[in-house]
């Protein structure tokens, strides 16, 4: 069972005059260095929800792709947009992705990133949009999940969708299983490589 925790950055707010004491050393330097309001809050908010969950910060270590990793093992996968900030957890490896909907150039965007198969079916789509935002986090929750992020190439793989079944077309010889579904009104995909059943749990910080 993968365990998912979110909440809004918001919320965070309380928070940032007491960041270096919550946060540890190297997530505080970066959320010094981030400039913009909200980014920072997104920061402080991971970091909080890293020490509900753990009770230590410490935890938490970057691999060389840059990708978050459990000292004390397990797997972990962080995402966050639209002001909502969510980390899944689990004991195989394991990738989250979750989007904001915003006003774009779908096709034009998706013939940047999305296979054959994958624009096809959009040019079918009667949701084009939340079918584009599908795809989109299906994609990057796989190539987090696989742990390379963008240093995979988004077009060598892609995705079937019929109905709530979804099937990856791609030569990796593991057995990985999908999920689609909506934290608040963001689109999600989360990525196992056992069985994804999953669970969300909204983080209270009082």
């Amino acid at each position: 069972m993968t365990k998912i925790y979110y909440m809004e950055s918001a919320l965070a707010k309380p928070f940032v005059y007491k960041a270096e004491s919550l946060l540890s050393a190297e997530r505080f330097e970066r959320f010094k260095r981030l400039k913009k309001k909200d980014d920072k809050l997104d920061c402080l908010a991971i970091g909080l929800i890293i020490n509900k969950v753990f009770g230590d910060n410490s935890v938490l270590y970057k691999d060389k792709n840059g990708c978050p990793c459990l000292k004390h093992g397990g797997y972990i996968s962080i995402s966050h947009s639209g002001g909502v900030c969510a980390v899944a957890v689990s004991d195989s490896s394991v990738g989250l992705d979750i989007q904001e909907h915003s006003e774009r150039n779908y096709m034009s965007i998706g013939r940047i990133v999305f296979c054959e198969n994958e624009l096809s079916y959009l040019s079918q789509t009667f949701d084009l949009e939340n079918d584009f935002y599908k795809l989109w986090c299906l994609k990057e929750s796989y190539m987090k999940a696989k742990g390379l992020g963008f240093e995979l190439s988004p077009k060598s793989f892609s995705f079937g969708i019929s109905g709530k079944d979804i099937i990856l077309n791609s030569n990796d010889e593991k057995q990985w299983s999908f999920a689609c579904f909506n934290i608040g009104e963001l689109t999600a995909a989360l990525c196992c490589e056992t069985c994804c059943e999953y669970s969300l749990i909204n983080i209270s910080l009082t």
